[in-house]
């Protein structure tokens, strides 16, 4: 099953690093802030956004074609924070003829300003252009040490329906390696366990 634990391939784990430019250009465009009252109350006071939209959609290009496309139903820049939160996110990459290259959703989205940190929670789905899947709810990006992982179980399935699951995941900036850890069940095109497979044979 040497192929079915390395296929998180290339277009896969480019998804993440896509997102993480989109964010990227988001913070960059969105500066400036206007100061707010200093007072805040308690400790506990969470003020609110300084920015918010609302059907927020962002767009990247190449020099001649879309690379990317994010959208979410609602966007909050919390710049004393340093902080942005995205709500029901959807991003895609394009290849140059326009068709869709790999896309990720999921639920809710932030974005650390400082350091570029992004964290994706609950229902996240990737997909890749040659119809790899990973399902998690909880994926991360760490700019700092240029590393992504799901601190969570995973589960990945690949275009023939074979299938992995696991505890939790990581993979490199080399977009080459990607360890699955505690491998919890592993299945067949077919749908069937490795270990039934096995059982049935003998």
């Amino acid at each position: 099953m040497k192929l079915l634990k390395n296929f998180l391939n290339i277009n896969l784990i480019k998804i993440l690093l896509f997102f993480l430019l989109i964010v990227s250009s988001i913070i960059l465009s969105c500066t400036n802030f206007n100061d707010i009252d200093k007072n805040r109350g308690s400790d506990d006071f969470i003020p609110p956004p300084e920015m918010e939209f609302f059907g927020f959609r962002r767009e990247s290009y190449n020099t001649n074609f879309k690379q990317m496309e994010l959208f979410a139903t609602n966007a909050k820049f919390y710049e004393n924070r340093k902080m942005i939160e995205l709500l029901d996110t959807r991003t895609y990459t394009y290849e140059e003829d326009g068709t869709i290259a790999a896309s990720v959703e999921g639920k809710f989205a932030t974005v650390n300003q400082v350091n570029l940190f992004v964290e994706m929670f609950t229902n996240v789905v990737a997909k890749a252009s040659n119809n790899t899947i990973l399902y998690s709810e909880h994926i991360q990006w760490n700019n700092e040490e240029k590393l992504f992982k799901s601190p969570v179980p995973v589960r990945m399935e690949q275009e023939d329906g074979s299938w992995l699951t696991g505890t939790s995941m990581e993979g490199d900036m080399s977009m080459e390696n990607v360890t699955i850890y505690n491998e919890v069940d592993e299945g067949s095109a077919i749908g069937v366990s490795l270990g039934e497979e096995d059982n049935a044979e003998n």
